[in-house]
């Protein structure tokens, strides 16, 4: 069994050594010592479609890495184009207009027949999916036709609002990346 000793290392770099881990072969022990880190693994073997367990000892996580049963299906197959959105405003100049536009924006978007594949929040976007935004609402109506609704992790530790998440899941660098050149992007 490979192990791959992630603690102390800053996203994306926990998720990129254990993918590389995983390229080489089967089973895969990946050592973080961070929730967010955590969930970040275990989000790249959901979308690989592996086996995992956790095991908690001593302020880390020991996640074990196994092959999986079928691979794992995206949901909702019509779903169209990545919305990468980088602020909480729509358009340069007054903020107060800039929200109200981005209101409208996102339920627009909610209202569409054909949800967008995913939504990824950077910098201050993702104030849009923390509790108490008036936009909260509308990504939970997306969310439930499908779309996955990503919140950059370092962002929200910058702005210290992680516990504050009411919509979707953190993400890393490396998943944004890998969402961009996956799929058309529309960037906001």
């Amino acid at each position: 069994m490979q192990i791959v000793d992630n603690s102390k290392l800053t996203c994306p770099q926990p998720v990129i050594n254990t993918k590389k881990a995983i390229e080489q072969g089967l089973p895969v022990k990946s050592i973080v010592d961070n929730d967010v880190a955590k969930e970040n693994v275990l989000k790249l073997c959901s979308k690989l479609g592996l086996q995992t367990e956790v095991i908690e000892s001593g302020g880390k996580f020991e996640i074990i890495i196994s092959k999986g049963g079928e691979e794992l299906q995206i949901k909702g197959g019509d779903l169209q184009g990545t919305y990468l959105i980088k602020t909480r405003y729509l358009g340069y100049g007054d903020d107060k207009l800039g929200e109200g536009l981005m209101k409208a924006f996102i339920y627009t978007l909610a209202q569409r027949e054909v949800a967008p594949k995913r939504i990824m929040l950077v910098n201050s976007g993702v104030f849009l999916a923390l509790k108490g935004s008036q936009t909260v609402e509308d990504l939970k109506i997306m969310e439930g036709k499908g779309t996955e609704i990503l919140s950059c992790g370092t962002c929200l530790d910058f702005y210290n609002v992680k516990e504050q998440l009411a919509v979707g899941t953190i993400t890393n660098m490396y998943d944004i990346v890998e969402n961009l050149t996956d799929d058309k992007t529309i960037t906001i």
